[in-house]
């Protein structure tokens, strides 16, 4: 009886380990395939049939700007409605500086890679795309510009953001000047299919002429040009590596296996190790059928044929 109940012990020991050892390997798995998205990127050249112009902020003193806009020869009536004007006077940490900010912002592709009107209808400035501005004061003071990417502003224009306003960005220059910048755009593609959009720019060698003023007024331009209209784009793809996580939970299950038989489980029909076997003090070998002739104190051969050598000496028989 008590045999019976350290066999049926055993058996549910070993029923427990191996359901805790299978347990271990789906978790160690899927922890393996959660790991193993690799994410890769991809470049490409993709031509775009436009592109915005970078955004700009513009400040100054007190003074009353107006803005005009000139697409391919063609003054624009809604160039007005792209310009903020921010009143800074209050903002301690730039009213030492200037009192009052323009700010410029688009994300509307008014570059055409196929202009709509050939060079020779543009205006005297030759340019896509400029933007001249007037101010009307009796002393004219210097201008404060800062170029910026047009898709880092949300629609709060709050000071708070350093794409509108960023001391270490902003620059000086006297307010009637032309001035030429080409930029470039590149493309970001995430996962989940959102864009990110990154410009850069220059400011042209050589290009910042007079513009026109005179000692009550000034007029400046600020040129934007296309360096090229291929977009650098990058995208992000996932890759599983379906051999490797295979490779990985075969080495696991051999592993497990080999530590269950040999070291919790035992081996063979008749296991004389293990940690159950030595938890429950369940040894198969005691439980041997004793030989037919009394006086044999051992089994013979074909009696332990079909047992383990291992842990002969174990073996005890019932006297009858």
């Amino acid at each position: 009886m008590a045999a019976n109940i350290r066999r049926l012990l055993t058996t549910i020991l070993q029923l427990f380990f191996v359901l805790l050892f299978l347990f271990y390997l789906i978790i160690n798995t899927i922890v393996d395939v959660a790991r193993s998205k690799l994410v890769y990127t991809t470049l490409t050249f993709e031509t775009a049939t436009g592109l915005p112009p970078p955004a700009f902020t513009l400040c100054s003193d007190d003074v009353k700007y107006q803005f005009q806009c000139t697409l391919y020869g063609n003054t624009t009536n809604g160039c007005p409605d792209l310009v903020t004007n921010v009143d800074v006077s209050a903002n301690a940490d730039y009213n030492n500086w200037f009192t009052n900010c323009y700010v410029f912002q688009t994300t509307q592709p008014l570059l055409k890679q196929t202009p709509p009107s050939p060079p020779k209808q543009w205006t005297a400035f030759q340019s896509p795309f400029y933007i001249k501005y007037q101010l009307n004061a009796s002393t004219i003071s210097k201008m404060n510009l800062m170029i910026w990417n047009p898709y880092d502003l949300t629609n709060n224009k709050s000071l708070s953001q350093l794409q509108i306003l960023n001391p270490y960005e902003i620059s000086q220059f006297d307010a009637c000047k032309e001035r030429v910048y080409t930029f470039n755009w590149q493309k970001h593609v995430f996962l989940n299919g959102t864009e990110k959009w990154d410009v850069d720019w220059r400011a042209e060698v050589g290009v910042a002429s007079n513009a026109f003023g005179t000692n009550s007024s000034a007029i400046g331009v600020i040129h934007f040009k296309p360096g090229s209209f291929e977009v650098p784009t990058t995208r992000e793809y996932t890759s599983f590596p379906f051999i490797s996580i295979l490779t990985g939970f075969l080495v696991l299950l051999a592993a497990l296996y080999s530590t269950y038989y040999a070291v919790i489980g035992g081996r063979g029909k008749y296991r004389t190790w293990g940690c159950v076997h030595m938890i429950t003090r369940y040894f198969p070998q005691r439980h041997l059928i004793p030989p037919e002739d009394p006086n044999q104190v051992k089994p013979t051969a074909d009696d332990i044929l079909w047992a383990y050598l291992d842990g002969l000496d174990k073996a005890e028989f019932d006297k009858k």
